[in-house]
């Protein structure tokens, strides 16, 4: 045996055992260890600047690299570009609210007020980074407004002064970030896409051999369409980590269009074959070989010959004869999981290669799930400023102005986490609560100590961390980012230092005010319940298909599929998986009614189709499918020669009476009240 082939044994056993299982033992620590160097390194290299540039309040700048500062980099520097947009707009709002209300302190109070409510609106109606935006416009505002009340007339120049120094707390963390780590998004994305694509090519397939859904396969593909979500945030952040994939944006975009008619046509497919097993032996000779074709396991190593695998398929499906509807349910079912797949191939290459074509984003119109949770949210937040500013008001205390910020920094952070919202306000509030200990003990027995700026320096890496490893961890981890945030202001780290008991404890106390308020409005107006919510998500649904024109455009189609597939992001994971189910029948169906809209004509069977389709509308199931019947029958659905176009209107019509006989009773309910708040 060669020494070469006893090198790694002869490495192992020059490790002493006790080194080797300490090594072992702290090597899941790495990461976390990681996170908190680069939190107090961002948080050091804020204050210095603020030092060198004499900045009196440094510890905003400061403040603001720790909140930028996030375990992932690509999250945190999409993050912080858009605080500093937020920053710049609540400026900007605090400024006209002053010039417009100088001297009716009342009026101003319920403006401030009204804007922060509004931004909590914001907080849950956008999604990610641009949710974060609007919530920093709130806090941004409340924040020059405390500075502002000894002297309003200087309001522009604060907040000029504030806004310059949250933009060198997000250049500072983005800095050090940048030093530290790169790829991590991406490479979550890559690892997220890859699971995906497996999980489509292999379900799917499964669907094709079994000749129909089973339990298994119809909660496989719910949990892809519930996993939607998570990829546009992973999408989010690869996109803030890369210049070149800020400039794909729209490829990125085209490869989730792609995923969600994937899982359309899946669901068409599965549920047709289920229903008409006299249709399953030939689908299943003609589409399975092509399918087995693309191993996922290529995407590893040779995504380029699987996305050129893909592509054959496709042109080869096209050529696939289609006799009746059922034949080109599943002949367009698997072009479009064909074509999904081959969006997710592209877009690992993507990730991987700079050579991928720029494709220009598409329009998205803007579509809100469920406008009852951010409503709620505004009324919060609403609600805890403006009785917190009343309270301030009525007792005259000092430091009141405070508790109105840290009032709506509690409500507005949190407005967007849904169910746990509740409990990371309770957690942001202990460790805000635990750092006024922490810190009283840091500013008066050891802060006085200090006389250099490194020595102060050595003093936030002890604190930040170890903050840093526990924020980056899953216990409580949001109380450590509570403490993060507090330590700052409450050390009062400024230039130049002055310490003085009776204001570190009216800070204190306006601090834990103000986050106890946050926290408490979460208990007085808490969020909707979690199948209240899925409930509402289905009955808008229902009432937006019912809604549908007469008249189908592309735009029409377009906010239909992106409404559905909002609402499928956003349905709790506490639905159960019918109303799971549902939701993506409602998309399939809606679909399917638009197409057949727009291939019928004015002939005396498409007039009857018009018929049956407003029936459906009106919940009257039973006429609905038997007069789509009696069109499929007749066959002349078009005025075209038989051929492609009536095959899609014989599908579409397959689709429709399939949603039906699965959904009965989801299709025959009762009118949906008007009301969104209903």
């Amino acid at each position: 045996m060669s020494d070469a082939h006893n090198a790694p044994a002869l490495k192992l056993r020059s490790t002493p055992p006790a080194l080797a299982a300490a090594l072992s033992f702290f090597a899941p620590l790495r990461p976390r260890l990681l996170f908190g160097l680069r939190l107090a390194a961002s948080v050091s290299l804020a204050l210095y600047i603020t030092y060198y540039l004499e900045l009196q309040n440094s510890f905003w700048a400061a403040t603001t690299a720790a909140i930028v500062c996030q375990p992932n980099l690509g999250a945190s520097l999409q993050k912080g570009r858009f605080r500093a947009i937020g920053t710049i707009v609540g400026g900007l709002m605090i400024v006209a609210m002053l010039a417009a209300f100088p001297q009716q302190r009342d009026a101003l109070l319920f403006c401030l007020a009204l804007w922060c409510g509004l931004c909590g609106v914001a907080v849950v109606l956008l999604r990610n980074f641009a949710s974060y935006a609007a919530a920093l416009s709130g806090i941004t505002a409340v924040i020059i407004f405390a500075d502002t009340l000894a002297n309003p007339d200087t309001a522009f120049f604060l907040a000029v002064i504030r806004v310059g120094e949250i933009c060198i707390g997000i250049a500072s963390a983005g800095f050090v970030m940048v030093l530290t780590d790169f790829g991590a998004a991406r490479q979550q994305l890559a690892g997220t896409l890859r699971g995906t694509a497996g999980q489509l090519r292999d379900g799917f397939l499964a669907t094709l051999r079994q000749g129909g859904e089973t339990p298994d396969l119809v909660a496989a593909r719910r949990g892809l369409a519930g996993s939607l979500g998570l990829l546009h945030a992973q999408i989010d952040a690869a996109i803030g980590e890369s210049s070149y994939l800020r400039s794909r944006a729209g490829n990125l975009q085209r490869m989730m269009d792609g995923l969600v008619g994937a899982l359309v046509g899946w669901r068409n497919a599965g549920a047709h074959l289920t229903l008409h097993s006299e249709s399953r032996t030939s689908i299943r000779d003609l589409l399975v070989p092509l399918l087995e074709r693309l191993d996922p396991a290529q995407l590893d190593h040779a995504p380029r010959q699987l996305r050129q695998a893909a592509e054959e398929v496709a042109a080869q499906i096209e050529t696939l004869p289609a006799s009746n509807g059922a034949g080109r349910i599943a002949l367009d079912a698997t072009r479009e999981v064909v074509c999904g797949f081959a969006g997710l191939a592209d877009a690992i290459l993507l990730l991987r290669e700079r050579n991928s074509p720029r494709l220009a984003p598409l329009r998205r119109p803007f579509v809100v799930a469920d406008p009852l949770p951010a409503l709620l949210n505004g009324l919060r937040v609403f609600l805890a400023v403006l009785l917190t500013s009343a309270f301030w008001v009525v007792s005259a205390w000092p430091n009141g102005a405070f508790a109105i910020v840290f009032a709506a920094i509690g409500t507005l952070v949190f407005g967007s986490f849904g169910d746990q919202a509740r409990t990371f306000a309770k957690d942001y509030a202990m460790g805000a609560a635990t750092m006024v200990g922490l810190g009283g003990v840091l500013y008066f027995a050891v802060l006085p100590g200090l006389s250099t700026f490194p020595a102060l320096l050595a003093l936030l890496f002890l604190l930040y961390v170890p903050l840093g490893m526990l924020q980056a961890g899953s216990w409580h981890n949001v109380a450590f980012l509570g403490m993060s945030i507090a330590a700052l202001p409450l050390l009062g780290v400024g230039n130049p230092t002055s310490y003085d008991a009776a204001a570190y404890f009216n800070l204190a106390l306006s601090i834990v005010t103000g986050t106890v308020i946050g926290t408490l409005f979460f208990v007085l107006l808490p969020m909707v319940p979690p199948q209240h919510r899925a409930r509402r998500l289905i009955g808008l649904s229902l009432r937006d298909f019912r809604r549908l024109p007469r008249v189908a455009t592309a735009g029409t189609a377009a906010r239909w599929a992106a409404r559905l597939t909002r609402r499928a992001e956003a349905l709790p994971p506490q639905a159960t998986p019918e109303q799971a189910g549902s939701l993506m029948a409602l998309l399939a169906l809606g679909q399917a009614v638009l197409q057949l809209r727009a291939l019928a004509t004015d002939a005396p069977t498409g007039r009857a189709l018009q018929h049956a389709l407003d029936a459906l509308a009106a919940g009257q199931v039973s006429i609905a499918r038997d007069a789509l019947s009696k069109a499929a029958l007749a066959g002349a659905i078009t005025d075209d020669p038989p051929g492609r176009q009536q095959l899609k209107a014989r599908a579409a019509i397959d689709v429709i009476r399939d949603t039906i006989d699965l959904h009965p009773e989801l299709l025959s309910a009762g009118a949906v009240a008007r009301s969104p708040l209903l």
